[in-house]
This record gives structure tokens, sequence and C-alpha cells, in this order.
């Protein structure tokens, strides 16, 4: 009899034991989730830091960059959270005149839909929104980051950041300054119209008024890449040559990279080209025929002719005919950009 006590005491310190447990954990695990919400999970707009990683080719003629993100405690957290943000779409990430620019942002709510959820340019508790701006010294970057919440305050308290658009690097020649574009629009705003481009100055972190801005246009160089068949007949194979840049498109089999020159001849470049937003810029200011149809000759095996059946419009021919060409050589006989 005094076993079967002992036994049922025993049963019950057991369920006992098992049942503060169970609330324990309990309360742990919803502590823990109630943490993660606050440090992470409430954030649903965001993008982490991207650096360039790049090689310059051809002496400084040409330069192959991707992308790596920066890690960390947070931005390990962070991939467990739904973001509506998408990177290189929603936040800029580019290279052009010699500067590669990066936003980042950690934010509760989307600001492009500010006319219904956004009109701040303080953050709140937790958030940020930061422009990453890499120049090209030499062969090194010299990097520097700007607060975007701070920028807008300090150019008008009344405005809210929208967006920084994604569309490249402009610049204004005459004074040598390059920028990019960032939306903004009056607190409580409710009218689209509201919107209005600024630029903001890579060297200063400064927003400047578009009126204030004078883009020019660039010249051209490398227009025979567009202005000929070049361009449409490498497409077609999964190489994308522009008169300003060289890459994949989407379309292009993985496979066959490991049969190319470039990763034959060049492995640094080959790792490079393969990782997230890999792409070699062409830095030459003038038309440079040879460095073209070498970076194209890359993404090809050896031997292979980039200029086979490039067919120049009589438009762009020194004597006003239709031409087939076969070579560089050819490219510059009949080719002329003058009209």
């Amino acid at each position: 009899m005094k076993s079967k006590k002992i036994t049922k005491w025993k049963s019950i310190v057991i369920t006992l034991v098992l049942i503060l447990g169970f609330v324990g954990y309990y309360i742990w695990d919803n502590c823990q989730k109630a943490q993660f919400q606050e440090n992470y999970g409430q954030y649903t707009y965001y993008v982490p830091e991207y650096r360039p990683n790049y090689k310059f080719f051809e002496g400084e003629k040409a330069i192959f960059y991707n992308w790596e993100v920066v890690k960390s405690e947070e931005q390990r957290e962070m991939t467990a959270v739904e973001s509506e943000a998408v990177p290189n779409y929603d936040s800029i990430m580019t290279f052009g005149h010699g500067y590669f620019v990066n936003s980042y942002m950690k934010l509760k709510n989307n600001p492009k839909q500010s006319l219904y959820d956004f009109n701040r340019n303080i953050p709140e508790k937790g958030e940020y929104w930061r422009l990453a701006v890499y120049k090209l010294v030499g062969e090194k970057l010299e990097r520097k980051e700007f607060d975007v919440f701070k920028m807008v305050r300090s150019f008008d308290d009344n405005l809210v950041p929208s967006e920084i658009e994604s569309t490249g690097i402009w610049i204004d020649i005459s004074h040598q300054k390059k920028y990019v574009r960032i939306l903004l629009h009056p607190k409580h705003s409710k009218k689209d119209e509201d919107y209005k481009v600024h630029f903001i100055d890579l060297d200063e972190g400064k927003i400047l008024p578009a009126n204030e801005v004078k883009t020019e246009g660039v010249s051209n160089q490398n227009n025979f890449v567009s202005y000929t068949s070049f361009h449409d007949n490498l497409i077609k194979k999964g190489v994308i040559v522009s008169y300003i840049d060289a890459g994949l498109s989407e379309d292009y089999p993985p496979e066959n990279l490991k049969k190319t020159v470039l990763a034959k001849n060049y492995p640094d470049l080959y790792k490079i080209i393969q990782g997230y937003g890999g792409q070699v810029t062409f830095l030459n200011e003038t038309t440079d025929v040879a460095l073209v149809k070498k970076v194209a000759e890359l993404f090809f095996p050896l031997g292979t002719n980039v200029f086979e059946n490039v067919t120049i419009p009589a438009k762009y021919s020194v004597d006003g005919q239709e031409h087939v060409i076969n070579s560089a050589e050819e490219l510059q006989k009949y080719y002329k950009e003058e009209n």
C-alpha cells in the first residue's frame, strides 16, 4: 500500500514538473517571439547593405564587378522576415562614372505608399535608410555613407522621402558632379502630383532641387554596338553588350559559361561575373572597337567570331550602302557615326 502511495506521488511530481516545463517553455517561446518581432519582424520593408566586389580588365579600360551582401546578425535574422522591398528594384545598386552606389533600409512600411501611411522624415525606433557611395580613386574605393532622413530634413523639414530611383547615376559634365535622383513630397500630401524629383550630390550627400541641376547628354561611345546588328546578334546567344557594359541574359545557359575564354583564362573575372548583379562596364570615354571585341569574346569559346554577319545599315556606312561584315577591321572600314 505504501509503495502505491509513493508511486502515485512520483507520478504527481513528474506530471507537475512536465506541466511547469511546458508552461516555462511556452512563456520563454512567446518572449522570444515578442523579442524577434520587436527587433526584426515589424520591419517589413528591408533591403540589406551590399558592397561592390570588383576587378579591372585591360589595365583600367573596363571593370568587372558584382554585389556581395554585407553579412551581420541583423541580416541573418531578417532573412526570416518577408520583406516588401526587392534589392536592385526598390533600392539603387548601380555603377557609373566611377561611382558605386547602394541604398539600404530597414523600415516598418513602404515609403512609396507615402500618401497613405508613410509621412515621416524622422525614423521611428529601429528604422534606418542609408545611401552608401563608393568612389573609385585609382584602383581603390573611398566610401561615404549618408543618412537619407537627415539629408531630407537638412534640405526641407516639411518634405518626406519616397524613393531613391534605381535609374542610375546622372552627371553634370560642366561641374563634374554626379547625382542620383530622389523623389520627395510634402508631409500629409494627398496628390500624386506633389511628388517631385530632386537630386543627391554623391560627393557631398546634399539634396538639390531639379532646377539647380543641369544634367547633360554624355557622348555614347561604342555606338556601333546598337547602330549595327552587333547587339542583336549577340543577345540571341544570351550575351548582352551595350555601348557601356556587357553581361549575360537570364536565358544564357549556365553550362556554356564553363566553355568560355573567361572561364579558361580569367578565373577571377569568371567568379565575379557569376555573382549577384555580375557584369562588366567599359571605362573608355571614346569608341574602342578592340576593347568591345575583346570583352565580347570572353563570353564565348576561344576562336568565336563575334563580328560574324554584322549588318551596318546604310545610314551608318561611309558610302551610304548597307554592308554585312565579318570582322572588326571591316567595321572600322565601313562604319561611320556622324550623319
